[in-house]
């Protein structure tokens, strides 16, 4: 065990010297879920974030949530976060998300992806924000370790109807039980379509919890 928490920290260190050119995030966070039927079950997370390399407090959420299995490799689910952002007032938004998985007993590797629609409201209760996000990505069929790849676009339907982020991810997930699951996971960020685009590191991890 010892051995592969060091091996994920020396993994770590060449992003972390990349990150030095950019602004450097740490993510955090906890997740219950409950099935409540065969199809149903309800979610609960709670996640924070550390910005300007890990100094300073940024923002913690709380997401509520249920998921509707469709299929075996279908899924809908129905978000709603209470974000408390340093400097701001609370505020809310949701989201709605149909996922796919599909795999193959002669293929290693799992296809996913994730199509979610956005909207947001500021402390006055002002629609302030709206996107449509596609996910995808790959992640190896493992019992214990799993490494995945993800790649994502967020497409503004606002003001203008245009790419406003992308966001590339690599990381690992871990099965210790049937019940407990750890990710670990390295992620680039960047405006699109502006004169001065951000551009973010996240080092995140989270354990979800299945009852």
């Amino acid at each position: 065990m010892r051995n592969k928490l060091l091996l994920i920290l020396f993994g770590l260190l060449p992003v972390l010297s990349f990150a030095q050119e950019e602004d450097l995030e740490l993510w955090g966070s906890i997740k219950f879920s409950k099935k409540l039927t065969k199809k149903f079950r309800f979610e609960l997370e709670e996640q924070i974030r550390w910005s300007d390399s890990l100094s300073q407090y940024k923002k913690i959420f709380t997401d509520l949530g249920f998921r509707y299995k469709l299929h075996k490799s279908h899924s809908l689910t129905l978000h709603l976060r209470l974000v408390d952002k340093v400097g701001n007032d609370k505020y809310l938004r949701y989201h709605i998300d149909a996922n796919s998985d599909f795999t193959s007993s002669s293929f290693p590797l799992v296809f996913e992806q994730r199509l979610r629609y956005q909207k947001s409201w500021d402390a006055d209760g002002m629609l302030n924000k709206k996107f449509f996000r596609l996910k995808w990505g790959f992640s190896l069929k493992n019992k214990e370790f799993s490494p995945y790849i993800a790649n994502e676009y967020y497409w503004r339907i606002m003001d203008e109807n245009s790419l406003s982020k992308q966001r590339s991810t690599i990381g690992l997930s871990w099965s210790m039980s049937d019940a407990l699951k750890m990710k670990f996971f390295l992620r680039n960020q960047k405006d699109l379509n502006e004169v001065n685009p951000d551009k973010l590191v996240v080092i995140g991890y989270g354990m979800h919890y299945k009852f």
